[in-house]
């Protein structure tokens, strides 16, 4: 390939990408001498006045990211030999999402994983620094031959979604909309959660080798991405644990503020999901369509902590804990008790006082008159009393 040169410093070669806003090519940086990846921008770019202004901006953010799993903005400006806007990046020697669900058509739970982890822990980064990259697919997350997960991108990734442009008619919707949260897809405000969404389809379609939704349009899937979640990932893989279904499911929650409420909390979900613990407040066995899954809400929520998915035998009651009531609450309770016995003898006196003189009566009435024995009542406990007063019944009913 013929020598060319961009800035009078990086030495193009190989082409690395290409779409319809930019072309990637790996270049020899000649200054530091060392390998660089050099975006191009599309030539009707530098038209936009609008753009640049934006571009200008949002390069400068990207170039703040330093993190292990983001790649590295190194220089951006304007190749005045071709009138083009350039980004010079950390060239990572190894493959793409895109390019790996090409060759391998879908990875096993720990390959996914470990690509997701280290988009987690970059977007995690990048929304501590207010930057949202807005473009998380397969192609912006690479992995380098050495095992390395980085995100791509956050250069041109807001300067390209303004509405405002003139650089096309279809707005904020330039990513590739299968990857867009609904909110995004409908111009709506857009935060860090939509980046989750992102990495949620991404999670979704490395595990399964397909996407969430089956559209046969954009209109098709804007309107199934509004209206209704798709298939959980344990019912179409076999291979996927309920509890990573359900973490990825959460990820692709139709509202923002239903999904994760940070990259961190997404990749621990994750994590906990394909070891069989479900998120918290998640429902196992939620169904898929919005509409139960509005039903199911309130015991969603009520649900425990996080919670392992295996089968567990009935609970028998638990014993009680007779010896450990406190001291004072027992004699408490001894002592209601005699109360209360006592209550029901000196019932049961009056009762049998009541029932001796109407007997005693009914004996003197019946012999004409003879005199009703009377005797002294005295004793210091009830039971005293009652022998006494079952003798005084006796003596007068003879």
């Amino acid at each position: 390939m013929s020598e060319t040169l961009v800035a009078g410093r990086y030495e193009l070669g190989e082409r690395l990408g290409y779409g319809g806003m930019s072309t990637v090519q790996v270049a020899f940086d000649r200054r530091l001498e060392r390998q660089v990846a050099v975006k191009l921008l599309a030539e009707h770019l530098a038209a936009d006045s609008q753009f640049i202004s934006r571009f200008r901006r949002e390069a400068l953010s990207a170039a703040r990211l330093v993190h292990p799993n983001i790649v590295q903005v190194f220089d951006f400006g304007l190749d005045d030999a071709s009138d083009r806007h350039y980004i010079v990046m950390e060239y990572i020697k190894g493959r793409s999402g895109a390019e790996i669900l090409r060759e391998e058509t879908r990875l096993d739970v720990a390959d996914t994983l470990e690509l997701v982890d280290g988009a987690c822990r970059g977007l995690a980064h990048a929304h501590r620094m207010g930057v949202i990259h807005r473009d998380v697919k397969p192609g912006n997350i690479l992995r380098s031959d050495d095992g390395a997960v980085k995100l791509a991108d956050f250069g041109i990734a807001k300067a390209m979604a303004e509405p405002t442009s003139d650089i096309t008619q279809v707005g904020s919707v330039l990513g590739t909309a299968a990857y867009l949260a609904p909110e995004q897809a409908s111009g709506g405000d857009i935060g860090p959660a939509a980046d989750l969404y992102g990495l949620g389809v991404v999670t979704y379609q490395l595990l399964a080798g397909r996407l969430p939704y089956d559209a046969n349009s954009l209109t098709e899937l804007a309107l199934m991405q509004q209206r209704e979640y798709p298939p959980r990932l344990d019912e179409v893989v076999e291979d996927v644990p309920p509890a990573l279904g359900i973490a990825v499911q959460r990820a692709l929650a139709l509202e923002p503020e239903q999904r994760y409420a940070s990259a961190d909390d997404m990749r621990k979900a994750l994590q906990d999901g394909a070891r069989g613990i479900a998120p918290e407040g998640d429902d196992p066995t939620a169904p898929t369509s919005m509409l139960a899954a509005q039903e199911s809400t309130a015991a969603t929520r009520a649900a425990p902590g996080p919670r392992r998915l295996e089968p567990q035998a009935p609970r028998s009651p638990p014993p009680v804990a007779y010896d450990s009531e406190p001291v004072a609450t027992a004699r408490s309770r001894d002592e209601s008790r005699r109360k209360r016995v006592a209550g029901r003898w000196v019932a049961m006196l009056a009762i049998l006082a009541l029932a001796a003189g109407a007997i005693a009566f009914a004996a003197g009435y019946s012999s004409g008159g003879s005199d009703v024995r009377l005797r002294d009542v005295d004793g210091n406990s009830t039971g005293e009393l009652v022998d006494q007063m079952k003798q005084l019944v006796d003596d007068n009913t003879k």
